[in-house]
């Protein structure tokens, strides 16, 4: 199943007296970038959280946010961090003298800023809690893979559908290179019956000089290639899982061989029908971008 980068999780669990929550966040990103944010008490749990959340995904930036609150009236630890206030106080001074701003520094203020107030959970030890966080991040995790799965169908379904339409475009490309041919052998008669008015011309030079332009302009194997490519790009999309990198390689492939296509046939038409080949492919660039 083919899954998008972007996705929301929440999980929630409650035990001994405590109510865990783990939220998550994916966007686009080209490696897997996890930024958690724990409660200060559960900071050394960090390596172990990533750990779980490198099991699940493979590619996007993940924001984690985990909350512990106590409840069922079991009390907890609330302090000052004297020393975060001292330069919060510091600091607001400083900036107000600094560029000459009004107003007092108030216990409004020092309510908003972060971690000046420490929640403790002393009783609880390390593994105990990580068991707790884990199982609040598990539930998470399935929510967030759930909507990157959705977003996924969706994503597969437009990539497929635009994958076939440059099919058809190169369909109408292979269908108008031999005519292209046909073309020039009789524009080349044209000119020589011209010039000789007497009809003495060399029919086989002629042939001679279209047999070497067919065989330059001759967009065969780029149009092969092309068709492998797209069967490859429509196989990795129902295959799914981590291909967006895959998919991307293929993409670059398939531009190239729709550049040279234009190159090598020096016809309009041809041209135009690249033209809307590498429309399509950029847009089936930009989804997926988004593709995990």
């Amino acid at each position: 199943m083919l899954r998008s980068m972007t996705g929301y999780g929440r999980g929630e669990v409650e035990d001994k007296g405590v109510r865990v929550g783990a939220e998550l966040r994916s966007v686009n990103n080209r490696y897997l970038e996890i930024s958690p944010r724990l409660p200060r008490f559960l900071a050394a749990l960090e390596g172990e959280v990533k750990r779980v959340i490198q099991g699940r995904l493979s590619r996007g930036r993940v924001l984690l946010n985990v909350t512990w609150d106590q409840v069922n009236g079991v009390s907890e630890t609330v302090t000052l961090d004297e020393k975060v206030a001292d330069r919060y106080f510091e600091l607001l001074k400083d900036l107000k003298g600094r560029y000459d701003l009004k107003g007092d520094v108030d216990l409004r203020t020092f309510a908003q800023m972060p971690d000046l107030l420490k929640r403790e959970a002393e009783d609880w030890k390390p593994a105990e809690a990580f068991a707790l966080v884990k199982e609040a991040l598990m539930i998470a995790l399935e929510d967030l893979l759930e909507m990157r799965a959705r977003e996924g169908a969706a994503i597969a379904e437009d990539l497929k559908q635009r994958i076939d339409r440059t099919v058809s475009h190169l369909q109408e490309i292979e269908n108008q290179a031999p005519k292209r041919v046909e073309e020039l052998k009789e524009r080349l008669r044209s000119r020589l019956a011209e010039l000789t008015p007497g009809g003495d011309h060399d029919e086989t030079l002629l042939s001679r000089e279209v047999v070497i332009y067919a065989e330059r302009s001759d967009c065969t194997e780029e149009c092969v290639r092309y068709r492998i490519h797209s069967e490859n790009f429509n196989r990795y999309v129902d295959e799914g899982g981590a291909i967006g990198r895959k998919l991307n390689f293929l993409l670059q492939e398939m531009a190239r061989e729709a550049n040279t296509m234009a190159v090598k046939a020096s016809d309009a038409e041809i041209s135009g029908k690249v033209v809307l080949i590498k429309e399509e492919l950029e847009k089936i660039r930009e989804q997926v971008q988004n593709v995990e």
